[in-house]
């Protein structure tokens, strides 16, 4: 997992350099994109992918039922933003958890407590980054995981 741009595969890896060559990875992620990271960066920013256990937690966070914060737009935007960027699979189930949460939860007024075009777009974001690690982890396609998000998120517990 490279942060905000997901899961991917490394595809090779060299030496480059005269003299004093040093080593380098290319990743392949999603929609296309390649990465060339120098060894001691992608030890930096890569992780692993989510682990079994870690995938539990993940269910876990998903179908929690958790009280909505009435916090501002902006405030929950840059609490979401830090989530998101970690890239971390809890984190980004955290996100989807509650905005899935906020978007159906009905306010006092009888509307539901929408989210924000930016707050939907970060939701958006976590969500498909998080189907996509789940994707490789569980060996389906993005859009099966999406489908078992989905599926977790009904699940709320009462």
């Amino acid at each position: 997992m490279y942060g905000r741009h997901g899961a991917g595969r490394v595809t090779s890896r060299q030496k480059k350099g005269r003299g004093k060559p040093h080593e380098i990875i290319v990743l392949d992620l999603a929609a296309g994109l390649s990465v060339t990271l120098p060894l001691e960066r992608a030890l930096e920013y890569l992780r692993p992918l989510a682990s079994k256990t870690e995938v539990a937690c993940v269910q876990t966070t998903l179908r929690e039922d958790k009280a909505l914060t009435e916090d501002t737009w902006l405030k929950r935007w840059k609490i979401m933003q830090a989530k998101v960027a970690t890239g971390e699979a809890v984190s980004l189930a955290e996100v989807v958890r509650d905005s899935a949460q906020r978007e159906r939860t009905p306010a006092a007024h009888g509307k539901t407590k929408r989210l924000s075009p930016s707050e939907h777009q970060l939701y958006l974001e976590a969500r498909q980054l998080l189907a996509s690690e789940l994707g490789f982890v569980r060996g389906v396609e993005p859009s099966e995981a999406d489908e078992w998000i989905t599926d977790q998120l009904s699940r709320i517990a009462a």
